[in-house]
């Protein structure tokens, strides 16, 4: 018999002893293989991979597009100015997810809040190229939309990266197997080195095109990837289920028992609510 099973169920309901219980062997980690085969994991690592795709692509092409006039659907900004402006926003929006992600994950819970942020993604891509041209008439004004929706793009894919890294960290049914779920985001990266083929694919059919019409392919690119990104953020769950994702030989016991005690604890305030409700 198990030692902690024996521990906890051959003794009396009265008996409140703290008993310690020495595991000789510790538990199996579960392998990338049964991660591989999660349906809820396998949707969060895609998800994610394609968040990373465009947010890198946006970051390789924004030497480009950010010098580009703003007739020609880029931003307007100037090259001497990109570097600075980017640090700047980087610092903003680094305070921004640290404050107001807390917040809001209180407010609206993980998933809806990731699955909106991922939905915001499409919409900065469409609406920067647009605003930019309507703003061809103020010389001022387009290098101002465009520092805003930098910021705005920052600080949405640093807070999407955030809720991933929990949403991760939820699908693990134990600690040990934390580690294997986060290294396996680094499948990402992957993905990030296509941004750079994206950008080599634009310079090499820029001789052909006119800027504009390199520009407005390179922004419907970014909005490609950000509305499949954000197709799949809805398919997301913020906890994996018994059997659909994983098997039961791969949980322990003391799990169960953990979520039992968690649902008694929960019934007993929800019968005490009552009770006070009735006096």
């Amino acid at each position: 018999m198990d030692c902690e099973k024996a521990a906890f169920l051959t003794r009396d309901s009265s008996d409140t002893n703290i008993t310690l219980v020495d595991i000789a062997t510790p538990p199996k980690t579960i392998k990338i293989a049964q991660f591989l085969q999660a349906p809820s994991f396998v949707v969060l690592l895609s998800s994610f991979c394609l968040l990373s795709l465009h947010a890198a692509t946006f970051d390789v092409l924004l030497p480009h597009l950010g010098q580009s006039n703003t007739e020609h659907a880029g931003m307007g900004i100037p090259c001497e100015w990109l570097s600075i402006v980017v640090l700047v926003v980087r610092g903003i929006a680094g305070l921004a997810i640290a404050f107001a992600v807390p917040h809001a994950m209180q407010k609206y819970g993980l998933v809806k809040l990731y699955r909106s942020v991922s939905l915001l993604f499409p919409a900065i891509y469409v609406v920067t190229p647009l605003l930019a041209v309507l703003a061809t008439s103020c010389a001022a004004l387009g290098p101002v939309v465009s520092i805003c929706s930098i910021l705005i793009k920052h600080t949405l894919t640093n807070g999407a990266m955030v809720c991933v890294a929990l949403l991760v960290l939820n699908t693990t049914p134990d600690a040990f197997s934390a580690g294997t779920a986060v290294g396996m985001l680094q499948i990402a990266s992957l993905f990030k080195a296509f941004a750079v083929a994206v950008s080599g694919t634009s310079y090499y059919f820029s001789d052909d095109l006119s800027v504009q019409a390199t520009n407005l392919a390179l922004w419907s690119c970014l909005a490609l990837f950000g509305l499949v990104g954000a197709g799949l953020a809805w398919f997301v769950r913020e906890r994996p289920s018994v059997e659909m994702d994983w098997p039961s030989e791969v949980l322990r016991w003391e799990m169960c028992f953990d979520a039992d005690a968690e649902k008694m604890e929960k019934g007993v305030e929800e019968d005490l609510e009552s009770l006070l409700g009735d006096d």
